[in-house]
């Protein structure tokens, strides 16, 4: 199906800027400046979304931060100073990861690298106009914890305006080489309805080129990105050094560092980041801890410090989509299978998700389950208790909510299975209007099993390693969504009316 119309190009007014610094990151404001960067075509459907204008809103996990006014930031009118070209790049040695932005909400973004340098380094990060820097949002000095990550939280991003960031290092107070350059939407206002362009992703084993993401990371258009589990295989790791090993030869892929740097994230994990099929009940308490610890280390996301191993949360992108973020592993108890007081998420979880969803006035509910929730054939029964399946009780009653609630614009996008696919959760009873879909696997051997879906209840299922992206028009009610393989093939464009 071909691409249909495009977003027109527009500003919002410049805003001033505050910073806020996560715990564990140094601050030290500096003089603003403001450079230039190139864009990258994008080559595969979708909407070219450069300079769009919104805002943003937060339903989730906060941060224990400090707010610092940046009152050395210029207005429109500073002049630009020379573009981060003219500082060469660093070797692949000194930021091995590349860079990457994620939780973003309201104004507010987390800015991630990890630096394996010795200088002292500096987070700019611009507001674009076009191919234009317009504004410095901030520059300031931040430092590396320990193991060299950043998690910087920049505070004054201009609503639904395209961004770009870089980290220094500096010699003497002066700037001597960069990290690669990043790019980041910040979210749309709260009252804004505007087309967005998501894309999505999971199962990417570290033992394979990561083809898809390097396709997705050449997009120029993309709002947010899912990761959505399986980011990293750590399987077999246990200590804390182990799972630092695994995860940094997952995210060193030139994949990993093409698409992490296009865009902003947000991340949930699923078994893999832990060990294969692990049972939260009977994990080592040390090898979880190192599990989690190395989660929140490599992606740039928030660690609410009054619950330091919840993912679970919403993010507002004005009224088009909020996006709600699952925790479908680390909550599960096994033992509680087929009872009635099935646990697959924990009581809070669930109750809030059922809260959240019956109180959003978004047109799109984009709800990301690591685990798929439909009702698979036959086929797929040896794998039934490592799915919402196996816990029948809280399956019913999430989607029975969803239905009995009339709640419209829901969207489940899942991965885990090795497969591409798009469904109707049920074919009978609770979740029989429901649709989701299945991202990737970005880089895993297929699964044949995808050969068994078909009929009335999916429209489509493939094992060819992919990428997925989903546009959402407000305006319609109607969800694109195209998968899209290494070589930027399509594989399959499908439409839902969802609201």
């Amino acid at each position: 199906m071909a691409q249909d119309d495009e977003p027109k190009t527009t500003r919002r007014e410049l805003l001033g800027a505050v910073v806020v610094v996560a715990t564990g990151v140094g601050l030290g404001c500096d003089a603003p400046l403001v450079g230039e960067d190139t864009g990258v075509a994008r080559d595969a459907p979708g909407t070219d979304g450069a300079g769009t204008d919104g805002g943003a809103h937060d339903a989730g996990a906060g941060t224990d931060a400090a707010t610092v006014d940046a009152s050395s930031a210029p207005d429109a009118a500073t002049p630009p100073e020379p573009p981060p070209e003219s500082v060469a790049e660093a070797s692949l040695a000194t930021f091995p990861l590349g860079v990457a932005c994620g939780d973003a909400v309201d104004d507010t973004a987390v800015f991630w690298t990890r630096y394996a340098g010795t200088r002292e380094l500096e987070l700019v990060v611009w507001e674009m106009a076009g191919e234009v820097y317009a504004r410095t949002v901030v520059a300031m000095v931040v430092v590396a914890s320990e193991g060299g990550f950043v998690h910087a939280d920049v505070m004054g991003l201009a609503p639904g305006a395209r961004h770009r960031y870089v980290f220094f290092e500096r010699e003497a107070g002066v700037r001597s080489l960069r990290s690669p350059i990043g790019r980041m939407r910040a979210p749309l206002a709260a009252d804004a309805m505007e087309p967005l362009v998501l894309a999505a992703c999971s199962c990417t084993s570290n033992s394979r080129a990561a083809d898809t993401l390097a396709r997705a990371g050449q997009r120029d258009d993309l709002d947010v990105f899912l990761y959505l589990g399986d980011t990293a295989y750590n399987d077999g790791a246990e200590s804390l050094g182990e799972y630092r090993e695994s995860w940094q030869e997952s995210l060193s892929r030139a994949g990993y560092r093409a698409i992490r740097a296009a865009s902003s994230a947000l991340a949930t994990w699923d078994d893999h980041e832990f060990d294969n099929d692990w049972n939260p009940e009977t994990f080592d308490r040390d090898q979880r801890a190192a599990a989690i610890q190395t989660f929140f280390e490599h992606q740039p996301v928030r660690r609410d410090p009054a619950a330091p191993e919840r993912v679970w949360k919403s993010v507002r992108w004005g009224r088009t989509a909020e996006i709600f973020v699952l925790d479908c592993r680390a909550e599960r108890r096994p033992s509680t299978r087929s009872t009635a007081s099935a646990e697959y998420v924990s009581r809070a979880q669930m109750d809030w998700l059922k809260d959240a969803l019956s109180a959003s006035d978004a047109v799109f509910k984009i709800i990301m389950n690591s685990v798929p929730i439909a009702d698979f054939p036959g086929a797929f029964d040896f794998a039934q208790n490592d799915r919402w399946e196996g816990y029948a009780a809280q399956r019913t009653e999430i989607l029975r909510h969803i239905d009995d609630g009339a709640i419209t614009g829901v969207l489940w996008v899942a991965g885990d299975f090795h497969l591409a696919s798009a469904q109707r959760v049920s074919t009978s009873g609770p979740g029989a209007t429901q649709v989701e879909i299945l991202a990737g696997p970005g880089a895993q051997s297929a699964n044949l099993l995808a050969r068994f879906l078909g009929g009335d209840q999916f429209d489509f299922a493939t094992g060819d390693n992919n990428y997925t992206l989903i546009e959402l028009d407000p305006a319609t009610g109607v969800a694109r969504i195209w998968w899209i393989d290494g070589d930027g093939s399509t594989l399959e464009t499908l439409e839902y009316a969802l609201a």
